[in-house]
Protein backbone atom coordinates (compact mmCIF):
# COMPACT_ATOMS: atom_id res chain seq x y z
CA UNK A 1 0.00 0.00 0.00
CA UNK A 2 2.95 2.07 0.47
CA UNK A 3 4.36 1.45 -2.55
CA UNK A 4 1.06 2.50 -4.60
CA UNK A 5 0.29 5.56 -2.27
CA UNK A 6 3.59 7.36 -3.28
CA UNK A 7 2.84 6.22 -7.11
CA UNK A 8 -0.69 8.18 -6.69
CA UNK A 9 1.21 11.03 -5.08
CA UNK A 10 4.02 11.71 -7.54
CA UNK A 11 1.09 11.39 -10.81
CA UNK A 12 -0.92 13.63 -8.85
CA UNK A 13 2.52 15.85 -9.41
CA UNK A 14 2.02 16.34 -12.64
CA UNK A 15 -1.67 17.37 -12.48
CA UNK A 16 -2.94 20.58 -13.17
CA UNK A 17 -4.52 21.98 -10.06
CA UNK A 18 -7.11 24.64 -9.16
CA UNK A 19 -6.41 26.23 -5.85
CA UNK A 20 -10.68 26.27 -4.80
CA UNK A 21 -10.13 28.99 -2.03
CA UNK A 22 -7.72 31.17 -0.92
CA UNK A 23 -7.47 34.88 0.41
CA UNK A 24 -4.04 36.45 -1.74
CA UNK A 25 -3.66 40.19 -1.96
CA UNK A 26 -2.10 41.41 -4.94
CA UNK A 27 1.54 39.97 -5.11
CA UNK A 28 2.55 43.38 -4.69
CA UNK A 29 1.14 43.58 -1.44
CA UNK A 30 2.96 40.67 -0.19
CA UNK A 31 6.25 41.90 -1.92
CA UNK A 32 5.84 45.18 -0.19
CA UNK A 33 5.77 43.24 3.53
CA UNK A 34 9.06 43.11 5.30
CA UNK A 35 8.96 38.70 5.60
CA UNK A 36 11.04 36.98 8.34
CA UNK A 37 10.37 33.16 9.43
CA UNK A 38 7.75 34.18 11.30
CA UNK A 39 5.82 35.04 8.47
CA UNK A 40 5.10 31.95 8.02
CA UNK A 41 3.47 31.52 11.28
CA UNK A 42 1.24 33.78 10.23
CA UNK A 43 -2.88 33.19 9.80
CA UNK A 44 -4.14 29.68 11.14
CA UNK A 45 -0.71 29.03 13.35
CA UNK A 46 -1.78 31.91 15.60
CA UNK A 47 -4.79 29.58 16.82
CA UNK A 48 -2.33 27.17 17.88
CA UNK A 49 0.45 29.31 19.19
CA UNK A 50 -2.55 30.89 21.50
CA UNK A 51 -4.12 27.45 22.38
CA UNK A 52 -1.29 26.37 23.76
CA UNK A 53 -0.72 29.22 25.53
CA UNK A 54 0.62 32.22 23.79
CA UNK A 55 -0.88 35.29 24.77
CA UNK A 56 -2.02 37.80 21.84
CA UNK A 57 0.40 40.52 22.83
CA UNK A 58 3.37 38.25 22.93
CA UNK A 59 2.18 37.09 19.14
CA UNK A 60 1.52 40.63 18.06
CA UNK A 61 5.35 41.02 18.85
CA UNK A 62 5.96 38.23 16.99
CA UNK A 63 5.08 39.72 13.98
CA UNK A 64 6.57 42.80 14.28
CA UNK A 65 9.26 42.99 11.76
CA UNK A 66 11.59 45.64 13.50
CA UNK A 67 11.95 43.49 16.78
CA UNK A 68 15.12 41.81 17.45
CA UNK A 69 14.96 38.37 15.43
CA UNK A 70 16.73 36.27 18.55
CA UNK A 71 14.67 37.85 20.64
CA UNK A 72 11.59 36.83 19.22
CA UNK A 73 12.72 33.03 18.42
CA UNK A 74 13.50 32.88 22.25
CA UNK A 75 9.97 34.39 23.17
CA UNK A 76 8.58 31.79 19.76
CA UNK A 77 10.66 28.09 20.53
CA UNK A 78 8.73 27.04 23.61
CA UNK A 79 5.07 27.55 22.00
CA UNK A 80 6.63 26.17 18.73
CA UNK A 81 7.80 23.11 20.46
CA UNK A 82 4.21 22.53 21.44
CA UNK A 83 2.40 23.12 18.01
CA UNK A 84 5.14 21.77 15.18
CA UNK A 85 3.48 18.34 15.26
CA UNK A 86 0.03 19.82 14.26
CA UNK A 87 -1.09 19.74 10.82
CA UNK A 88 -1.01 23.84 10.77
CA UNK A 89 2.69 23.79 11.55
CA UNK A 90 3.15 21.15 9.15
CA UNK A 91 2.54 23.38 6.25
CA UNK A 92 4.79 25.57 7.28
CA UNK A 93 8.10 23.14 7.71
CA UNK A 94 7.35 21.67 4.61
CA UNK A 95 7.07 25.04 2.77
CA UNK A 96 10.39 25.75 4.62
CA UNK A 97 12.14 22.69 3.74
CA UNK A 98 11.18 23.31 -0.50
CA UNK A 99 11.93 26.77 -0.59
CA UNK A 100 14.43 27.49 2.19
CA UNK A 101 16.13 24.10 2.03
CA UNK A 102 15.46 23.41 6.10
CA UNK A 103 13.20 22.66 8.80
CA UNK A 104 12.21 25.43 10.66
CA UNK A 105 14.04 25.76 14.09
CA UNK A 106 16.94 27.26 16.32
CA UNK A 107 19.75 26.03 13.53
CA UNK A 108 17.92 27.70 10.69
CA UNK A 109 15.89 30.16 11.53
CA UNK A 110 18.26 33.37 10.67
CA UNK A 111 19.55 31.66 7.40
CA UNK A 112 15.91 31.08 6.31
CA UNK A 113 14.89 34.57 7.09
CA UNK A 114 17.99 36.02 5.04
CA UNK A 115 16.03 33.64 2.07
CA UNK A 116 12.92 34.65 2.42
CA UNK A 117 13.90 38.34 2.25
CA UNK A 118 15.95 37.62 -0.67
CA UNK A 119 13.24 35.89 -2.43
CA UNK A 120 10.52 38.34 -1.68
CA UNK A 121 10.47 39.44 -5.26
CA UNK A 122 8.17 40.18 -8.04
CA UNK A 123 6.98 37.02 -9.57
CA UNK A 124 7.08 34.53 -6.10
CA UNK A 125 3.54 34.22 -7.18
CA UNK A 126 4.47 32.22 -10.09
CA UNK A 127 7.26 30.65 -8.45
CA UNK A 128 5.49 29.08 -6.10
CA UNK A 129 1.52 28.15 -7.30
CA UNK A 130 2.47 28.06 -11.22
CA UNK A 131 6.19 26.68 -10.97
CA UNK A 132 6.51 24.40 -8.32
CA UNK A 133 2.98 23.57 -7.61
CA UNK A 134 1.08 23.51 -11.11
CA UNK A 135 -1.77 25.90 -10.03
CA UNK A 136 -2.98 27.10 -13.24
CA UNK A 137 -5.89 29.78 -10.81
CA UNK A 138 -6.66 30.16 -7.42
CA UNK A 139 -10.21 31.63 -6.26
CA UNK A 140 -9.28 34.71 -4.01
CA UNK A 141 -11.57 36.12 -1.53
CA UNK A 142 -10.11 39.45 -0.26
CA UNK A 143 -13.08 41.68 -0.70
CA UNK A 144 -12.42 43.08 -3.90
CA UNK A 145 -11.55 42.33 -7.17
CA UNK A 146 -7.73 41.66 -7.60
CA UNK A 147 -6.29 44.63 -9.45
CA UNK A 148 -2.91 42.50 -11.20
CA UNK A 149 -2.20 39.39 -11.04
CA UNK A 150 -5.51 38.26 -12.91
CA UNK A 151 -4.06 35.94 -15.04
CA UNK A 152 -3.84 33.55 -11.56
CA UNK A 153 -6.38 35.00 -9.21
CA UNK A 154 -10.07 34.40 -9.81
CA UNK A 155 -12.30 36.64 -7.24
CA UNK A 156 -15.03 35.63 -5.16
CA UNK A 157 -16.69 38.36 -3.27
CA UNK A 158 -18.64 39.02 -0.14
CA UNK A 159 -22.15 38.37 -0.57
CA UNK A 160 -22.91 41.68 1.76
CA UNK A 161 -21.39 43.32 -1.73
CA UNK A 162 -24.81 42.82 -3.53
CA UNK A 163 -26.83 43.42 -0.28
CA UNK A 164 -25.47 46.06 1.61
CA UNK A 165 -26.17 44.11 4.35
CA UNK A 166 -29.55 45.86 4.76
CA UNK A 167 -27.81 49.11 5.24
CA UNK A 168 -30.14 52.17 3.44
CA UNK A 169 -26.50 54.08 2.96
CA UNK A 170 -24.64 51.03 1.11
CA UNK A 171 -27.84 49.92 -0.34
CA UNK A 172 -28.03 53.76 -2.06
CA UNK A 173 -24.28 53.84 -2.98
CA UNK A 174 -24.56 50.28 -4.00
CA UNK A 175 -27.32 51.01 -6.78
CA UNK A 176 -26.24 54.52 -7.43
CA UNK A 177 -22.87 52.72 -9.03
CA UNK A 178 -24.51 50.92 -11.21
CA UNK A 179 -27.38 54.10 -12.41
CA UNK A 180 -30.15 52.80 -10.09
CA UNK A 181 -32.30 54.94 -8.67
CA UNK A 182 -33.89 53.35 -5.53
CA UNK A 183 -37.59 53.93 -5.11
CA UNK A 184 -39.21 50.57 -4.20
CA UNK A 185 -38.01 47.79 -3.08
CA UNK A 186 -38.07 46.15 -6.81
CA UNK A 187 -35.66 48.29 -7.25
CA UNK A 188 -33.39 46.79 -5.34
CA UNK A 189 -33.63 43.90 -7.54
CA UNK A 190 -32.66 45.77 -10.44
CA UNK A 191 -29.65 47.16 -8.49
CA UNK A 192 -28.29 43.22 -7.62
CA UNK A 193 -28.90 42.30 -11.12
CA UNK A 194 -26.74 45.28 -12.66
CA UNK A 195 -23.94 44.60 -9.98
CA UNK A 196 -23.79 41.12 -10.74
CA UNK A 197 -23.32 41.72 -14.33
CA UNK A 198 -20.63 44.60 -13.45
CA UNK A 199 -18.83 41.95 -11.56
CA UNK A 200 -19.04 38.76 -14.02
CA UNK A 201 -17.10 41.33 -16.63
CA UNK A 202 -14.39 41.52 -13.87
CA UNK A 203 -14.12 37.66 -13.83
CA UNK A 204 -16.26 37.47 -10.57
CA UNK A 205 -17.26 33.66 -10.20
CA UNK A 206 -18.92 33.59 -6.81
CA UNK A 207 -20.43 35.03 -3.78
CA UNK A 208 -19.34 34.12 -0.37
CA UNK A 209 -21.52 34.20 2.59
CA UNK A 210 -21.40 32.14 6.03
CA UNK A 211 -23.63 29.34 7.14
CA UNK A 212 -26.09 30.92 9.41
CA UNK A 213 -29.57 30.62 10.46
CA UNK A 214 -31.22 32.60 8.04
CA UNK A 215 -35.54 32.68 8.20
CA UNK A 216 -37.68 32.79 5.60
CA UNK A 217 -37.92 36.25 3.76
CA UNK A 218 -40.65 38.30 5.07
CA UNK A 219 -41.31 40.69 2.08
CA UNK A 220 -43.95 43.13 3.78
CA UNK A 221 -41.68 43.80 6.69
CA UNK A 222 -39.00 44.00 4.09
CA UNK A 223 -40.96 47.17 2.32
CA UNK A 224 -41.87 48.79 5.15
CA UNK A 225 -38.66 48.68 6.57
CA UNK A 226 -37.09 50.21 2.96
CA UNK A 227 -39.69 52.87 2.74
CA UNK A 228 -39.23 54.07 6.45
CA UNK A 229 -35.23 53.80 5.28
CA UNK A 230 -35.59 55.82 2.52
CA UNK A 231 -37.34 58.73 4.32
CA UNK A 232 -34.53 58.42 7.06
CA UNK A 233 -36.77 57.16 10.07
CA UNK A 234 -35.65 53.45 12.24
CA UNK A 235 -36.21 50.72 10.30
CA UNK A 236 -36.12 46.94 10.84
CA UNK A 237 -32.33 46.48 9.61
CA UNK A 238 -33.01 42.76 10.22
CA UNK A 239 -36.21 42.34 7.89
CA UNK A 240 -34.77 43.82 4.96
CA UNK A 241 -31.38 42.02 4.90
CA UNK A 242 -33.05 38.87 5.14
CA UNK A 243 -35.02 39.78 2.47
CA UNK A 244 -32.31 40.70 0.19
CA UNK A 245 -30.23 38.05 1.21
CA UNK A 246 -32.95 35.73 -0.54
CA UNK A 247 -33.27 37.32 -3.71
CA UNK A 248 -29.56 37.64 -4.28
CA UNK A 249 -29.06 34.26 -3.57
CA UNK A 250 -31.95 33.56 -5.91
CA UNK A 251 -30.32 36.05 -8.69
CA UNK A 252 -26.77 35.06 -8.31
CA UNK A 253 -27.85 31.21 -9.18
CA UNK A 254 -29.99 32.85 -12.05
CA UNK A 255 -26.45 34.86 -13.26
CA UNK A 256 -25.05 31.01 -13.48
CA UNK A 257 -22.44 32.24 -10.23
CA UNK A 258 -21.80 29.86 -7.44
CA UNK A 259 -22.36 30.54 -3.72
CA UNK A 260 -19.51 30.00 -1.34
CA UNK A 261 -20.54 28.91 1.81
CA UNK A 262 -18.04 29.59 5.11
CA UNK A 263 -19.48 26.56 7.75
CA UNK A 264 -17.87 24.80 10.67
CA UNK A 265 -14.30 25.87 12.16
CA UNK A 266 -13.48 29.26 12.70
CA UNK A 267 -9.82 30.30 12.38
CA UNK A 268 -9.51 32.27 15.33
CA UNK A 269 -10.05 31.18 18.95
CA UNK A 270 -12.72 32.22 21.57
CA UNK A 271 -15.52 31.75 19.27
CA UNK A 272 -18.73 29.62 18.98
CA UNK A 273 -18.30 27.96 15.53
CA UNK A 274 -21.51 25.95 16.88
CA UNK A 275 -22.96 29.07 15.13
CA UNK A 276 -21.53 28.08 11.82
CA UNK A 277 -23.19 24.72 11.57
CA UNK A 278 -23.77 23.60 8.18
CA UNK A 279 -27.67 22.36 8.77
CA UNK A 280 -28.35 26.11 8.62
CA UNK A 281 -28.08 25.77 4.73
CA UNK A 282 -30.38 23.20 4.72
CA UNK A 283 -33.38 24.97 4.25
CA UNK A 284 -31.41 27.83 2.63
CA UNK A 285 -30.80 25.01 -0.40
CA UNK A 286 -33.83 23.67 -0.21
CA UNK A 287 -35.54 27.52 -0.54
CA UNK A 288 -33.05 28.39 -3.44
CA UNK A 289 -32.90 25.15 -5.53
CA UNK A 290 -31.35 26.77 -8.88
CA UNK A 291 -28.66 28.11 -7.09
CA UNK A 292 -25.36 26.20 -6.35
CA UNK A 293 -23.79 26.11 -3.22
CA UNK A 294 -20.21 25.04 -2.17
CA UNK A 295 -19.86 24.52 1.25
CA UNK A 296 -16.01 25.37 2.54
CA UNK A 297 -14.14 23.45 4.75
CA UNK A 298 -16.04 20.58 4.88
CA UNK A 299 -17.99 21.73 7.24
CA UNK A 300 -14.96 20.53 9.62
CA UNK A 301 -15.96 18.84 12.38
CA UNK A 302 -19.47 17.99 10.92
CA UNK A 303 -18.19 15.82 7.74
CA UNK A 304 -20.98 13.64 8.00
CA UNK A 305 -23.66 16.16 8.20
CA UNK A 306 -22.41 17.74 4.71
CA UNK A 307 -21.87 14.31 3.30
CA UNK A 308 -25.51 13.51 3.80
CA UNK A 309 -26.00 17.12 2.61
CA UNK A 310 -24.28 16.89 -0.85
CA UNK A 311 -26.12 13.60 -1.30
CA UNK A 312 -28.97 14.23 -1.08
CA UNK A 313 -29.36 18.47 -2.31
CA UNK A 314 -28.52 18.30 -6.08
CA UNK A 315 -27.22 22.13 -5.58
CA UNK A 316 -24.49 21.25 -2.44
CA UNK A 317 -21.43 20.65 -3.31
CA UNK A 318 -18.01 19.52 -1.07
CA UNK A 319 -15.23 22.04 -0.95
CA UNK A 320 -12.08 20.59 1.08
CA UNK A 321 -10.01 24.29 1.53
CA UNK A 322 -8.64 24.34 4.33
CA UNK A 323 -9.09 20.72 5.49
CA UNK A 324 -5.89 19.07 5.36
CA UNK A 325 -4.06 21.44 7.46
CA UNK A 326 -7.17 21.45 9.88
CA UNK A 327 -5.62 17.74 10.74
CA UNK A 328 -4.92 15.40 7.77
CA UNK A 329 -6.58 12.13 9.67
CA UNK A 330 -9.98 14.33 9.57
CA UNK A 331 -9.60 14.62 6.33
CA UNK A 332 -8.84 11.08 5.44
CA UNK A 333 -12.07 10.01 7.22
CA UNK A 334 -14.17 12.40 5.55
CA UNK A 335 -12.91 11.71 2.38
CA UNK A 336 -13.17 8.23 2.32
CA UNK A 337 -16.82 8.58 3.68
CA UNK A 338 -18.07 10.95 1.07
CA UNK A 339 -16.62 8.76 -1.47
CA UNK A 340 -19.30 6.47 -0.29
CA UNK A 341 -22.17 8.92 -0.12
CA UNK A 342 -21.89 11.65 -3.04
CA UNK A 343 -21.36 11.83 -7.04
CA UNK A 344 -17.49 12.21 -7.04
CA UNK A 345 -17.90 15.21 -9.24
CA UNK A 346 -19.05 17.33 -6.28
CA UNK A 347 -16.29 17.04 -4.27
CA UNK A 348 -13.16 19.67 -4.45
CA UNK A 349 -10.06 18.60 -3.13
CA UNK A 350 -7.63 21.69 -2.60
CA UNK A 351 -7.79 25.32 -1.36
CA UNK A 352 -5.06 25.96 0.53
CA UNK A 353 -7.11 29.01 2.04
CA UNK A 354 -3.86 31.60 3.12
CA UNK A 355 -3.32 35.12 2.88
CA UNK A 356 0.43 36.46 2.52
CA UNK A 357 2.32 33.20 3.21
CA UNK A 358 2.25 32.23 -0.12
CA UNK A 359 5.20 29.47 0.52
CA UNK A 360 2.48 27.75 2.38
CA UNK A 361 0.23 26.74 -0.18
CA UNK A 362 3.25 24.28 -1.30
CA UNK A 363 2.92 22.75 2.08
CA UNK A 364 -0.45 22.26 2.29
CA UNK A 365 -0.87 20.76 -1.54
CA UNK A 366 1.78 18.10 -0.51
CA UNK A 367 -0.71 16.85 2.92
CA UNK A 368 -3.84 17.24 0.34
CA UNK A 369 -1.81 15.08 -1.80
CA UNK A 370 -0.96 12.79 0.59
CA UNK A 371 -4.53 12.65 1.89
CA UNK A 372 -6.60 11.51 -1.21
CA UNK A 373 -3.44 9.05 -2.23
CA UNK A 374 -4.37 7.27 1.24
CA UNK A 375 -7.74 7.39 0.72
CA UNK A 376 -7.68 6.29 -3.14
CA UNK A 377 -4.62 3.56 -1.92
CA UNK A 378 -6.97 1.61 0.05
CA UNK A 379 -9.80 2.08 -2.47
CA UNK A 380 -7.57 0.23 -5.16
CA UNK A 381 -6.09 -2.16 -2.33
CA UNK A 382 -9.68 -3.23 -1.59
CA UNK A 383 -10.43 -3.81 -5.20
CA UNK A 384 -13.18 -0.85 -5.06
CA UNK A 385 -11.46 0.90 -8.16
CA UNK A 386 -8.16 0.26 -10.17
CA UNK A 387 -5.20 2.44 -10.53
CA UNK A 388 -6.47 4.51 -13.70
CA UNK A 389 -9.69 5.00 -11.82
CA UNK A 390 -8.02 6.37 -8.82
CA UNK A 391 -5.91 8.95 -11.22
CA UNK A 392 -9.31 9.57 -12.67
CA UNK A 393 -11.01 10.56 -10.02
CA UNK A 394 -8.09 12.67 -8.44
CA UNK A 395 -7.68 14.71 -11.77
CA UNK A 396 -11.52 15.32 -10.95
CA UNK A 397 -11.07 16.43 -7.16
CA UNK A 398 -8.03 19.05 -8.12
CA UNK A 399 -9.24 20.18 -11.08
CA UNK A 400 -11.91 18.99 -13.16
CA UNK A 401 -14.71 19.67 -10.45
CA UNK A 402 -14.08 23.29 -9.17
CA UNK A 403 -13.44 24.21 -12.90
CA UNK A 404 -16.52 23.11 -13.97
CA UNK A 405 -18.88 24.54 -10.92
CA UNK A 406 -17.20 27.77 -11.35
CA UNK A 407 -16.98 27.80 -14.83
CA UNK A 408 -13.65 28.78 -14.84
CA UNK A 409 -11.91 29.02 -18.96
CA UNK A 410 -8.74 26.75 -17.99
Amino acid sequence: MGDLKQRLIEAMGEMPVIDAHEHLPPEKLRVARDVDVFTLFGHYTQTDLESAGMTQEQYDWLQEPDQPLTERWEVFEPFYQRIKYTSYARAARLAAQKFYGADIGPDSYVDITEQMKAGNTRGIYKRVMRDTCNIQVALTQIGRVPESNTDLLVPILPIGHLTGSGESGAMLHNAAEVGVELSSLADCDTAIVARIANYKKQGVVGFKMTSADLPEAAPDAAAMAFDKALCGEDYDQAALNTYLMHRALDLIGEAGLVVAVHCGIIWNNWNNFYDLHPKHMIPVALAHRNTRFDLYHGGIPWTGDTGVMAKELPNVWLNMCWCHVISQQMSIRALDEWLDLVPVNKIIGFGGDYHYPVEKIYGHLVMAREDIATVLARRVGAGLINYGEALELARMMFFDNPRDLYGLSV
